[in-house]
């Protein structure tokens, strides 16, 4: 078995973090838990993402305002409009994470908004769960059964029925 540092030392979780929840494809849930025209907060390896659905298209980004790293959704909620407005200094972001406005700031000349768009984070749907990883060169999406283990089952066309949440004090290990 590991020793017991691996289960309660904050540094051996930290570097754990790094290692594999950073690195690897997460489930952040079902695709019916992020819904058309909603803001959705998941956190992964310990970073905050904003997760959003823009017509068919499901996207996540970094939750933070590239101008002072304020975070841009502090709680779920609806989208307001076709931007995403960093409450801060109301630097403004289309959904695919462009920098659309900077609002009152006077930019340099040399400023591109190219180069302040959101972070982009890599997300896959399979079989109806969305899967997220902060990895900027994402391997393919690969779950321990397989990708075609439940292809004999309508996974995609179900629908949440009931959620139940716990928290659990616990090293993830254990668990």
């Amino acid at each position: 078995t590991l020793p017991r540092r691996a289960y309660v030392d904050p540094a051996w979780f930290a570097a754990e973090q790094r290692a594999i929840w950073s690195r690897d494809w997460v489930c952040a849930g079902r695709i019916d838990a992020f819904p058309e025209g909603h803001i959705r907060r998941v956190t992964i390896a310990g970073q905050s993402v904003i997760v959003l659905r823009d017509g068919p298209q499901l996207r996540a980004v970094h939750n933070l305002c590239r101008h002072r790293g304020a975070e841009l959704c502090a709680t779920d909620q609806p989208q307001r409009g076709k931007l995403i407005r960093c409450p801060y200094h109301d630097w403004a972001y289309a959904t695919d994470g462009r920098l659309i406005s900077t609002a009152f700031a006077t930019p340099t000349d040399d400023f591109r908004k190219d180069d302040h768009g959101l972070l982009p984070v890599a997300t896959r749907l399979w079989n109806g769960f969305v899967f997220l990883t902060l990895n900027p060169d994402p391997g393919p999406l690969s779950p321990d059964m397989g990708l075609h283990a439940l292809d004999n089952w309508p996974m995609d066309r179900l629908q949440t029925g009931h959620v139940f949440e716990k928290r659990l004090a616990c090293n993830w290990k254990v668990y």
